[in-house]
């Protein structure tokens, strides 16, 4: 079943806290994080008086029954330092279950009763949801930095025509025009991957005239990129102005891809032998196509 979740906070490090609470969500079994908006700022609703709020939505896909669903984001509103006193005051963070199965039930009712009303909850739940109908209020909400989808995540990738990518730590297929366009793209740019992607670099170093960011919970540290230890971290180092390309494995591909703009994939024309595959395509529109013998070049983007 597919949910649309709002978060928001205003208090302490709103933009940190959002993004720690996105990724938690995404952590929670049976739970597929889809989609996330850009922040938004907006003066308080309800009560008078209170730092203004900071406000995003995400798209989620997931097995758990409402109830149970709901029970996973209070745990994550608690660990993230949600005390409850005052209805509609001040908080840390703040996770409402939006749109979604319809569910009349005294701890919970979908869709949030108040969510026409609010353009604070609307105008980010419109940008990952555009066929929702819906009339604003003129509340004062302004988007503003600070959201994972700033990044704009670009990726990059060689696949067969089931979107194999590799097999037995080792890629599926070298082939020079794709490795030209690979270098066209990511020059001069951020590139963001795996350890074990590292490995199937020449010589196993990093790739010149590029900031090669390693994403591992196991390498400390590696002569000419940084290394960071998880995804919050990666966020941390990043440069919103940047272009920013994840080019593998298949793990680091599935992290990011609710947070991408774009991707770039080389589909040959043929069917390997593969154990690791790229993440499914459901929220991205093929764009563009160059077809070349043998193999084509696909980009897609939302």
């Amino acid at each position: 079943m597919i949910y649309y979740l709002g978060l928001g906070a205003n208090l302490g490090e709103r933009e940190r806290t959002l993004r720690q609470a996105i990724e938690r969500i995404k952590k929670i079994p049976a739970v597929k994080l889809l989609r996330v908006s850009s922040f938004y700022e907006s003066e308080p609703w309800g009560v008078e008086g209170q730092p203004n709020y900071l406000n995003a939505a995400i798209k989620i896909f997931t097995m758990l029954e409402p109830l149970d669903l709901l029970d996973e984001l209070q745990r994550i509103e608690l660990e993230l330092g949600r005390i409850r006193r005052e209805h509609w005051g001040a908080r840390t963070i703040d996770i409402d279950i939006l749109f979604g199965a319809e569910i009349s039930h005294e701890r919970l009712t979908v869709p949030h009763k108040f969510l026409f009303e609010r353009d604070f909850a609307l105008i980010p739940l419109a940008e990952i949801f555009p066929a929702l109908e819906f009339k604003l209020h003129g509340d004062k909400v302004f988007r503003v930095n600070g959201s994972s989808a700033d990044f704009k995540f670009k990726l990059v990738a060689c696949v067969d025509k089931n979107f194999g990518l590799g097999c037995n730590g080792e890629l599926l297929f070298r082939i020079p025009e794709d490795l030209k366009n690979f270098r066209r793209l990511t020059l001069n740019h951020t590139i963001i991957f795996g350890r074990r992607t590292l490995e199937t670099f020449p010589n196993r170093q990093p790739l010149d005239e590029r900031r090669n960011i390693i994403l591992s919970r196991s390498l400390k540290n590696f002569s000419g990129a940084e290394v960071v230890g998880s995804v919050e971290e990666l966020f941390n180092v990043l440069d919103a102005a940047e272009e920013n390309f994840v080019i593998g494995g298949a793990e680091i591909f599935a992290e990011l891809i609710p947070y991408a703009a774009e991707i770039f994939l080389t589909v040959v024309d043929a069917e390997a032998q593969a154990d690791v595959f790229f993440p499914k395509l459901d929220e991205f529109n093929l764009r563009d196509v160059k077809k070349f013998d043998g193999f084509e070049f696909r980009r897609y983007a939302r």
